[in-house]
């Protein structure tokens, strides 16, 4: 009798509870691992993303008010060549040290935002010439009744008629660059709805007077006392000798264990990034107030980067865990 009350007890809640215990083991290898994001983000899908989703628009629009629908390729070329990889890495990297900062309580706001500065320097000093020129190949020819100018509701960005390109960038252009980089804001939002997103969190007060990461790293230490708890007292109703015991603990392991460790199998195959894959293919981004249509593409890079990691945790953790679950049936 008592043999299967512990057989119900480890079908019901010690397996489920020690595979939840394991996968959760895994996850927090690297779910508050700040580098883990920074490497993760770290590639050129995301750059490129970023400067054609969020960088370039937001300077072409909020700064130089240009018209929708004219051709800016050769003023996102003189942008891209100053946005190089150094600076977009230095970016990514303030994004998640602000995003965990806030979310371990060390700054009480938080606002993902990129940095325009060195951009806007670069465009006032060593690129100025070849942006100015870009921006003046850019500019449609003024309509009747427009008055020429950058920013202000007053202006039109376009070109008078009879001008050339050089003379509108040299005798145009050149003087009123200073107040048009002054009108720019140094810094973009990444996302434009913040404050909307932000009204709807509720997960500072997890824990009353605990940061996040602290609130949640006690609560898997108790999940996982309690679990090894129930599975413990599974062996002990199980039978009195030990030798019994102790294949109990070891089979009642290595069930969760094994499966732990399939998962980490299966990350590491191309299962997740087919399915990934699937699931993007038929997602709608569109109206999304952040990156812009390249958002698809940067998802699938940011998961290819995370796989290997993820897929390394559950394969150690699951490994481990085997290997105690063997030692307790040999000991047996």
């Amino acid at each position: 009798m008592r043999k299967f009350i512990a057989i119900i007890l480890a079908v019901i809640l010690v397996i489920p509870m020690l595979l939840a215990a394991q996968a959760l083991a895994s996850v927090s290898s690297f779910i508050m691992d700040r580098q883990f994001y920074i490497d993760t983000l770290d590639n050129e899908q995301v750059y490129e993303t970023l400067i054609s989703g969020t960088l370039i628009p937001g300077f072409l629009n909020n700064g130089l008010a240009l018209p929708e629908g004219i051709d800016v390729s050769q003023l996102a070329s003189v942008f891209e060549s100053v946005l190089d990889q150094d600076y977009l890495k230095s970016q990514v990297s303030n994004f998640v040290g602000n995003a965990f900062d806030y979310i371990q309580g060390k700054q009480e706001t938080f606002v993902p935002m990129v940095d325009l500065v060195p951009l806007k320097s670069a465009l006032a000093g060593d690129k100025q010439n070849e942006f100015l020129l870009a921006l003046a190949q850019s500019l449609p020819d003024c309509e009747p009744g427009q008055i020429p100018g950058i920013g202000g509701s007053e202006f039109t960005a376009c070109k008078p008629q009879g001008v050339s390109i050089d003379a509108l960038a040299n005798d145009y252009l050149k003087p009123i660059l200073p107040l048009t980089l002054a009108q720019i804001p140094d810094q973009v939002l990444l996302v434009e709805n913040w404050e909307e997103l932000q009204s709807y969190r509720n997960y500072q007060s997890f824990i009353p007077g605990m940061a996040v990461p602290a609130s949640l790293l006690l609560s898997g230490i108790a999940f996982i006392l309690i679990a090894l708890s129930l599975w413990y007292l599974s062996a002990l109703i199980a039978d009195d000798a030990w030798r019994t015991r102790l294949q109990w603990l070891g089979w009642t392991l290595m069930i969760p264990s094994a499966l732990i460790f399939l998962t980490g199998v299966a990350a590491a195959s191309n299962i997740p990034v087919f399915w990934a894959n699937y699931g993007l293919d038929r997602a709608n981004f569109n109206g999304l107030p952040f990156f812009g249509p390249g958002l698809r593409e940067a998802l699938r890079a940011i998961i290819r980067a995370a796989i290997p990691r993820v897929s390394t945790s559950f394969l150690m953790v699951g490994g481990i865990s085997g290997a105690l679950a063997l030692g307790l049936i040999f000991w047996g």
